[in-house]
């Protein structure tokens, strides 16, 4: 693989999500399998909820404070 690694938690975490997602709807999966990446999933998902919103401005917010200052003006 030529990719590079995502730097942050947050990228890895959604990138062993999504690949654990593919294994759970790949039907070549072993149903013995199936547990573990399950739980691995949940796991997963439940580490991502946890966690902080990525730093930054929302797109909201950046609308917010440019209504409030042209009301400003």
């Amino acid at each position: 693989m030529a990719e590079t690694p995502p730097q942050d938690d947050r990228a890895r975490l959604e990138a062993l999500r999504d690949r654990l997602q593919a294994v759970l709807d790949d039907p070549d999966t072993a149903p013995r399998d199936l547990a573990s990446v399950s739980r691995e999933y949940r796991q997963t998902v439940s580490a991502l909820a946890q966690m902080r919103p990525a730093d930054g401005v929302s797109k909201l917010d950046e609308i917010a404070a440019r209504r409030r200052k042209r009301g400003a003006s």
